[in-house]
């Protein structure tokens, strides 16, 4: 490696260019699979639509008149609130990812650029495996606040780089120590290793600023829930942490990660963790004082280790390895450290072989899954239906529908997750649908034992006849939530299956065919 030397202009560039020529691909490929329908490929970016319909109403949740903190994300709803109503509402997280993925190339490469790679081989062929290897594009792909989080991760080691390098806190720190914990409650463990990191350098009071800067947002939004009668964390976090009633924390993450060692996700991050514990002991990289930038990276994947999630489309754990693959690059990026560089290219290139796959596999149909079983019961309910309804999987429901969504998973409904994770006593779905006054449901089965109503009455079932990739199951049972009569919701589903897409099917059970 040598001293920085040019503009940096042309690695930023070349990451910039392979990430949206490679997300041209996969959007396009996904538009061809669903046959001309370009979709997300979860229903998850629709439940940030609906909060967002919500928030400009005044309220915070997916139903009027009714708190629920259904977004994992403090930040990303209120991006969302920009054409609200209209039909270009949908386009949002689309473009907000496209940002996030143009953003986060580019930042990539400037870090190559500060931690001295220059417009060579290594420098270039690391510009454009990065975007590749590590999943940015496929992150962006999602729709969700992911890709943003992975720029403002990314921003946080810029930032601290600089620091190290030449003293200077700089704007692009202090943005993303700011940014990184509103888009994702993950982002803290970053922010604040950043802050420790300016403390231990000497520099107390900017430190002890930026530590505040991380935490008072994020701690304002959670008296804000507070305040509206909700509890600090949102409901999926919540449910993501949730613990047995006889269980502590420690309890929680001894059992998490002995049953996450066999993932290849999580061995991918242990890898990027076993270079940072060999590079804070290098001598080249504890000479240019680099190894304060490994030590905050690692703090941040301890974290995430312990605490974070993984997989699910692989969006969780994609900021912590851009994180820790773009620290120890630039850790090694040092006089006496060409020799070391091979070691943290070797878990990008595992990380690869795990998501590549994927992204040229799976990725592309995700899309269509999402078209021909979620899209259609949200058509369903806002077309026909017209009334309450029930679900357990709720974005293409409750976005656009001004009807009330009851969610029986409990993201939007703090009753429905207190029940499912500390009272799940039999037929506590339909106490909650009678109390609603919700008389139709759409739910997987397989999700519940015998949480429903033993009255319920089943009209049908919605068949998705292609793989489900990231969907709950490829079943979604029709209910009437009381016996009562049928017909008229007999006919407005033999209306609606009439247009089902080639795909999706639906068959009326017998009983359903004797009302008819």
């Amino acid at each position: 490696m040598t001293p920085r030397s040019g503009p940096a202009f042309p690695i930023s560039f070349l990451s910039v260019l392979v990430a949206l020529m490679a997300f041209v691909f996969l959007q396009d490929a996904s538009y061809v699979a669903a046959n001309g329908v370009l979709e997300y490929p979860l229903d998850d970016p629709y439940i940030h639509l609906a909060m967002a319909e919500q928030l400009r109403a005044g309220g915070y949740g997916v139903n009027a008149g009714e708190y629920a903190a259904a977004s994992s994300s403090p930040l990303f709803s209120v991006l969302l609130l920009p054409l609200v109503g209209t039909s270009w509402h949908a386009w949002l997280p689309f473009f907000w990812n496209l940002v996030g993925l143009i953003v986060a190339a580019w930042l990539w490469g400037r870090i190559l650029w500060q931690a001295g790679y220059g417009a060579g081989p290594l420098g270039l062929g690391l510009a454009v495996a990065g975007p590749i290897a590590l999943n940015m594009v496929g992150v962006a792909y999602v729709g969700m606040e992911h890709a943003l989080h992975v720029a403002a991760s990314l921003a946080i080691v810029l930032g601290l780089l600089r620091f190290l390098d030449e003293g200077r806190l700089t704007r692009i720190l202090i943005l993303g120590v700011l940014l990184s914990p509103l888009l994702r409650f993950e982002g803290l463990a970053l922010a604040l290793m950043a802050a420790l990191v300016v403390i231990i350098r000497g520099r107390v009071l900017p430190g002890l600023g930026l530590a505040m800067l991380a935490v008072l947002p994020v701690a304002a939004f959670a008296y804000a829930l507070t305040m509206l009668g909700l509890d600090p964390l949102p409901s999926s976090v919540s449910a993501k942490l949730a613990l047995p009633h006889d269980a502590s924390m420690v309890d929680f993450i001894v059992a998490k990660v002995s049953s996450s060692l066999g993932e290849r996700r999580v061995q991918a991050l242990l890898g990027f963790l076993v270079v940072a514990a060999v590079l804070l002991f290098a001598r080249p990289v504890r000479d240019a004082g680099r190894h304060w930038l490994v030590l905050a990276v690692a703090g941040a994947g301890v974290a995430h280790f312990l605490l974070g999630r993984f997989g699910w489309m692989d969006r969780y754990e994609i900021y912590i390895l851009c994180t820790m693959a773009a620290g120890l690059l630039a850790a090694v990026a040092v006089p006496g450290g060409r020799r070391l560089v091979l070691l943290p290219i070797a878990p990008m290139v595992y990380a690869m072989t795990i998501y590549l796959p994927l992204v040229l596999g799976a990725y592309p149909s995700a899309g269509n899954a999402v078209h021909l079983q979620q899209a259609q019961m949200g058509r369903f309910a806002k077309e026909f239906l017209r009334e309450p309804v029930a679900v357990n999987d709720l974005g293409h429901v409750a976005w656009q529908n001004p009807d009330y969504v009851l969610d029986l998973w409990g993201l939007a409904s703090r009753e429905a997750l207190r029940l499912r994770l500390e009272d799940p006593h039999a037929g506590w779905a339909d106490e909650l649908t009678d109390a609603q006054d919700v008389r139709f449901a759409m739910v997987y089965d397989h999700w519940f034992s015998d949480e429903i109503g033993d009255d319920w009455v089943l009209l049908g079932q919605l068949h998705l006849n292609a793989p489900s990739y990231f969907l709950g199951g490829k079943v979604v049972n029709f209910y009437l939530t009381r016996p009562m009569d049928a017909a008229p919701y007999l006919e407005k589903l033999t209306a609606w299956s009439a247009d089902l897409p080639d795909g999706a099917t639906f068959e009326f059970t017998q009983l359903a065919d004797a009302g008819s």
